[in-house]
């Protein structure tokens, strides 16, 4: 998947797209995440806790029914996210949150509401003591 990327990435002709950078396998996505002011994805538990806790908003790209499809329902329903259905359609939701004044930094600010970093103390805790 990665080289396939990398082809297509480099196949592009104009200054005027952005930069794309293929990175693939990696065990650095807290740093990307927070480098970062958009994540387009497939929304699983762990990557959407760790975005809400990097501020992140969400483009939901296909997500696979289940849990997946039920936290794109909650990354929406609380103005976290837009979903993404169709691929064809990508660059205009991409574009539509990016161009949008205000939106991004709504997004974030939903985002970092909807966080629990302390979600692991917490659980910690219960199980230690039995009370929250």
């Amino acid at each position: 998947m990665k080289a396939a990327l990398e082809k297509i990435a480099a196949r592009r002709k104009t200054s005027a797209l952005p930069f794309v950078k293929v990175v693939g396998f990696t065990t650095e996505m807290d740093e990307y995440m927070a480098a970062a002011d958009l994540m387009i994805g497939k929304p699983g538990g762990l990557t959407t806790s760790e975005s809400l806790i990097k501020g992140l908003g969400w483009v939901v790209v296909n997500p696979i029914p289940g849990q997946e499809e039920k936290n794109a329902i909650y990354l929406l329903e609380h103005g976290v996210g837009v979903w993404c259905d169709n691929l064809h359609t990508l660059a205009f939701k991409v574009r539509s949150v990016l161009e949008e004044p205000g939106r991004l930094d709504s997004m974030r600010k939903n985002a970092l509401r909807l966080a629990r970093p302390d979600a692991g103390a917490i659980i910690a805790e219960f199980v230690v003591t039995g009370s929250l």
